[in-house]
């Protein structure tokens, strides 16, 4: 009887443990993230508050876990405090978030204490041989943006090209479905459009980019020598960012250059996302940028 009842002791014992590592796992499995965000309410002419617009995002550990741990790092490091959210003109269905803040005179690089860019990512996807994270790019997905290297003798550039390793922080937020995203994107967190301050947010940013009244188109651009050898130094290169309209007074299309000095065009195994690139950056509202993130805890 006695060897019975150790028996049962031990058994319900394994059981309990069993439950509580499947329990530990699954907190592990999934992360809960707030990003605190400031957003202007056009209809009201005010800034949401914060409450009102606070953005809960689940983060999949266990289909991504490089990712989150990279993005978790970061956030909890403060690198994305400040960071403005904007559009790149040629990408009319996604937001991005990350590499820019902006003061609503200068867009300036966002750069890590020591004032270097973070390291680069594996990019975890089908594509580039993870099967882990192959969720969809729709609206309430977020993913982590990467760059391409330059096609082989033009300046043009596709998805089903290499750099895939090439993320360094910066994640998008699609505003509608990029199937053509499907597999060549590391998809690692959603956010729950069910939940009102969720929906709320993701309308929010949408409408900054509704009306060119509201935003300012700047043109970023690098100049300088390519070195491979420097990936968190910007590759060797120097970061610029001038109004559009201050840039087309000083830009030579034939030359391409500005004020003369000679602007970066990747080629070969280069990345162009050092190439010149218009993006949409919100205007000041009621005396502060209208779509800025103000932290992010990770939970």
């Amino acid at each position: 009887m006695k060897k019975i009842f150790k028996f049962m002791v031990n058994f319900f014992a394994c059981v309990m443990l069993a439950l509580t590592a499947t329990s530990f796992a699954a907190c592990e499995d999934i992360k809960k993230m707030e990003i605190t965000v400031q957003l202007y309410n056009y209809s009201d002419s005010v800034f949401y508050e914060e409450k009102d617009v606070k953005i809960t995002v689940d983060l999949y550990r266990h289909l991504a876990p490089k990712t989150v741990d990279y993005f978790t790092e970061l956030a909890d490091s403060g690198f994305y405090n400040g960071a403005v959210f904007y559009k790149i003109s040629d990408r009319s269905s996604q937001i991005n978030v990350g590499d820019f803040k902006f003061d609503g005179e200068t867009l300036s690089q966002n750069l890590l204490p020591d004032g270097k860019t973070p390291s680069e990512i594996y990019g975890e996807f089908e594509k580039n041989g993870t099967t882990g994270s192959n969720l969809q790019n729709v609206k309430g997905s977020i993913g982590m943006w990467h760059s391409w290297y330059a096609s082989s003798g033009s300046n043009t550039y596709k998805t089903s090209s290499d750099a895939r390793n090439s993320g360094k922080g910066t994640f998008y937020i699609p505003t509608s479905s990029i199937s053509s995203y499907d597999g060549y994107f590391c998809v690692f967190a959603t956010i729950d459009t069910s939940i009102a301050a969720n929906a709320t947010a993701l309308s929010a940013l949408s409408s900054v980019f509704e009306s060119s009244a509201r935003y300012s188109s700047y043109v970023v651009f690098f100049t300088g020598e390519y070195d491979e050898n420097k990936p968190q130094e910007n590759y060797g290169l120097t970061f610029n960012a001038v109004s559009e309209s201050e840039f087309d007074r000083g830009y030579s299309s034939d030359e391409e250059t500005y004020n003369g000095e000679k602007i970066f065009v990747a080629e070969g195994d280069q990345l162009v996302d050092y190439n010149r690139k218009t993006v949409y950056v919100p205007n000041v509202q009621n005396g502060s940028v209208a779509a800025v993130i103000k932290s992010v805890k990770i939970k």
